[in-house]
């Protein structure tokens, strides 16, 4: 039996597809990538389904040793980064739940719609036919630096908007509302308990604190600003210590520094879509205002969205 096999057409259709099933992966997840490492994954991928198509011969387990398994998880950790074996175990399931779902909706809409039709009276129609693979070459050599152009000044557009959000912050048995700022560069964790931390305006805490906590709360300040006249001025009651804490950042004209924070009972963060709840949250003290204009009086850490 004679079998002919097209390399190029098996790794422009797998690569498509994989760079289609990692970008949606990627939203799933909601996992942050860059996309030159989604096309190289997504290139390795291609690879390997070529690999397999040229050696039809291959043992059913190598091969699905080296397709399901090695080639899955290099496309993975390519993209996304190193990963531990739970977490990359976790991110394969989901990739071929989202290839089994993906897989047959493709297959439904090619065999019950006329688009497998369609898809052959366009291949078979006179403009495509005549094309020759020098000119096929040059459209995909136009076309791929086309996309990552349109891709960067799609990024920049993105970066540039504000991701404002309202947020409400809970704190013994009281609750405001207000308006906070989604910032990628607010990489501060509790020192200790290693989560994530947010930022809040000190206007907030006259509201959000009972006057005995606000008392407590600025003399802590006092004392990390070495203003305070004695250490009896430092004197904590037990109830508000247990939410106190002390987070170090750096920043710009200051090598590094103490900012004083409180635990929050809970925030919820209202996308538009969707209303985020996290729970026992850090929020450090902020001495100035956050937002020259008042647009916002919180800076979200971006592991609470």
């Amino acid at each position: 039996m004679y079998l002919e096999i097209y390399p190029d057409i098996i790794f422009v259709l797998n690569f498509s597809m994989d760079f289609i099933l990692l970008f949606i992966l990627s939203k799933v997840n909601r996992k942050i990538f860059r996309w030159k490492r989604m096309v190289v994954g997504s290139a390795v991928g291609a690879v390997s389904a070529v690999i397999v198509s040229i050696f039809p011969w291959m043992n059913i387990i190598i091969r699905f040793l080296f397709m399901n398994i090695a080639a899955s998880a290099l496309m993975l950790c390519i993209t996304f980064g190193k990963m531990r074996p739970v977490q990359l175990l976790q991110q394969m399931i989901a990739l071929y739940l989202i290839t089994y779902f993906a897989g047959g909706l493709i297959n439904s809409v090619y065999y019950y719609t006329d688009f497998r039709e369609k898809l052959i009276h366009i291949g078979t129609s006179l403009i495509l036919s005549n094309l020759s693979w020098e000119t096929v070459i040059a459209i995909l050599l136009l076309l791929i630096p086309t996309s990552f152009i349109l891709l960067r000044l799609i990024r920049r557009n993105l970066s540039e908007r504000k991701e404002i959000y309202e947020v409400e912050l809970f704190c013994d048995n009281r609750n405001i509302k207000t308006v906070g700022l989604l910032d990628t560069g607010n990489c501060l964790y509790d020192p200790i308990f290693k989560k994530p931390v947010m930022v809040i305006d000190e206007t907030l805490l006259g509201e959000l604190l009972s006057s005995e906590a606000c008392n407590d709360m600025e003399a802590v300040r006092k004392g990390l600003r070495g203003i305070s006249e004695s250490s009896d001025n430092l004197a904590v009651s037990m109830e508000n210590a247990r939410r106190l804490r002390f987070i170090p950042y750096q920043s710009i004209g200051k090598e590094s520094g103490i900012m004083p924070g409180l635990i929050l009972d809970k925030v919820l963060i209202h996308t538009g879509k969707e209303t985020i709840c996290n729970e026992k949250v850090t929020a450090a003290i902020c001495d100035n205002h956050l937002s020259a204009n008042d647009d916002y009086h919180v800076i979200l850490h971006k592991e609470l969205i």
